[in-house]
């Protein structure tokens, strides 16, 4: 008699306390919901304050093994126009043990696992008609116990033909996951296809764009100011753009990369922009390549600049006219960032052909001006500490794109010859170099046209000359005229040396 009352009081014992867990888990479902809606409203108010985004709990009822909630997310676009809401409906197994995620095989316990839908309403009614009637957004969320949470949401295909041209795309997703204080986030999200045609604002005639393969990746850390460091990158296989007079260009595996770092007490910022192959009508031009950044930027000084600028849309989008004093105290912002002595740069610009490459480089650092100065002129002259361009051109680059160019119109024309192309990318090659040549704004390195620019201290190093800025001006407006053919007076360049 003990043995079966043992029995049956074991697994009695193990479904109360399944359901006693399960029901407890429930109310710190509820409460973890309200937590994180406050933290969301919370960074609306501070990164977007224009949007007046918030998002409510509307609903919540609490059942034994699961609860249903439902949210909203209202947000404005127009100070004059009724807020825009989103809709969202959620379904919340309780933990620790939700069925979807040990059907799943995921066998960590977790509070709970959420299954949401975007509702349809007036605002997402063409979305859900595009997605074929149903919710074109989907995801699930793990709720840890330690606040912190993991999941993956999911985009229905789409198909909306307008007036002004039509839109596919295929299924897409993001997997996400986030700490318990919502300061380090990481995601990660594919789309295979996307197709639009529209028409042109000139011609009227159609244009196909096609993208492939598109990928994104951010991992992201937020630092006690509130700026999200870390990297972050999309990359695109392939975009074709096909135009109505037949005319195609192709990107080949297009990557944009930024990266927000902490550098002491500054900030630098650098973005990359790459395009690993150029195609016009199937014929190859080459890779190309722009990297800017902005360095050593005052932490304190730019959070400030930040949330004035943020306060200021603000103020304009609610109709409210800027004070006699927001001039004044954007300019003590700017000076403030100054002081820092942040550099701006363009660190390349380049083209790589199948036979050389063109690179450029720019950079400039800057100070807070001298207290003497007044006028925007001094301003700008005093604020400019130090200034370094470079350039270099393979001549075969100036080869293969005129052989590109030949090419193209010979078959445009019906006429592809290719030992006339040949001679004539060799007459532009010269051409182009003699010119630059004669400009003197280049020299000759080899096979390729090279050109420097420094500034400091009052003196320009110009190609390896040392001249003060105004012997540089003087150069620089004499050799505008020369390089447009107008005059071939070369006394100022002898003068300083540069013939």
């Amino acid at each position: 008699m003990n043995k079966i009352t043992l029995a049956i009081a074991i697994p009695l014992a193990i479904v109360g306390a399944s359901v006693a867990g399960a029901w407890y888990t429930g109310t710190l479902v509820e409460q973890q919901l309200h937590a994180a809606i406050s933290q969301a409203n919370a960074s609306l108010a501070q990164e977007a304050p224009y949007l007046k985004g918030q998002m409510q709990l509307v609903e919540f009822e609490q059942g034994i093994f699961s609860s249903r909630a439902r949210y909203t997310l209202s947000f404005s676009v127009d100070a004059d126009a009724a807020p825009l809401t989103l809709a969202f409906s959620d379904n919340l197994e309780h933990g620790p043990f939700p069925p979807s995620r040990l059907a799943a095989g995921k066998l960590a316990p977790v509070m709970a696992q959420s299954h949401f839908s975007l509702e349809q309403n007036e605002l997402t009614a063409p979305l859900f008609e595009a997605a074929g009637g149903k919710s074109p957004l989907t995801g699930e969320v793990a709720l840890n116990y330690d606040q912190s949470q993991s999941g993956r949401i999911d985009l229905a295909a789409l198909q909306h033909t307008h007036a002004a041209g039509t839109l596919r795309t295929s299924p897409a997703s993001m997997d996400f996951s986030g700490s318990s204080d919502r300061k380090h986030i990481s995601a990660s999200g594919q789309l295979a296809e996307m197709d639009f045609n529209f028409a042109e604002s000139d011609s009227g005639g159609p244009v196909s764009v096609q993208l492939r393969d598109l990928s994104l990746q951010a991992d992201k850390q937020e630092n006690a100011n509130g700026f999200a460091l870390g990297p972050s990158s999309a990359t695109i296989k392939r975009v074709t753009i096909q135009s109505s007079s037949d005319q195609q260009i192709e990107l080949q595996d297009a990557v944009i990369e930024e990266a927000l770092t902490q550098n002491g007490s500054s900030l630098d910022q650098t973005v990359a922009y790459r395009v690993g192959l150029v195609r016009v009508q199937e014929q190859s031009v080459g890779g190309v390549k722009l990297a800017v950044s902005a360095r050593h930027l005052d932490e304190v000084a730019f959070k400030a600049l930040k949330d004035a600028y943020n306060q200021l849309l603000l103020s304009s989008l609610e109709g409210q006219e800027a004070g006699s004093d927001t001039e004044e105290e954007f300019k003590g912002l700017a000076l403030a960032l100054l002081e820092g002595a942040p550099v701006l740069a363009l660190d390349e610009f380049s083209l790589n052909t199948a036979s050389g490459e063109g690179k450029a480089a720019l950079s400039f650092s800057l100070r807070k001006p001298a207290e003497d100065a007044s006028s925007p002129q001094e301003m700008a002259q005093s604020a400019l500490a130090t200034l370094q361009a470079d350039i270099k051109l393979d001549k075969a680059v100036i080869s293969d794109l005129a052989t590109v160019q030949g090419t193209l119109e010979g078959a445009a024309s019906g006429d592809v010859d290719s030992q006339a192309i040949a001679q004539q990318a060799q007459m532009m090659t010269e051409m182009f170099s003699g010119m630059a040549l004669a400009s003197q704004w280049v020299v000759e390195d080899g096979n390729a046209l090279r050109g420097s620019l420094a500034y400091a201290d009052d003196k320009v190093t110009f190609n390896g000359k040392v001249m003060s800025v105004q012997e540089f001006m003087a150069f620089a407006m004499g050799s505008a005229p020369g390089m447009t053919g107008l005059e071939d007076d070369d006394s100022e360049l002898e003068q300083y040396g540069l013939e």
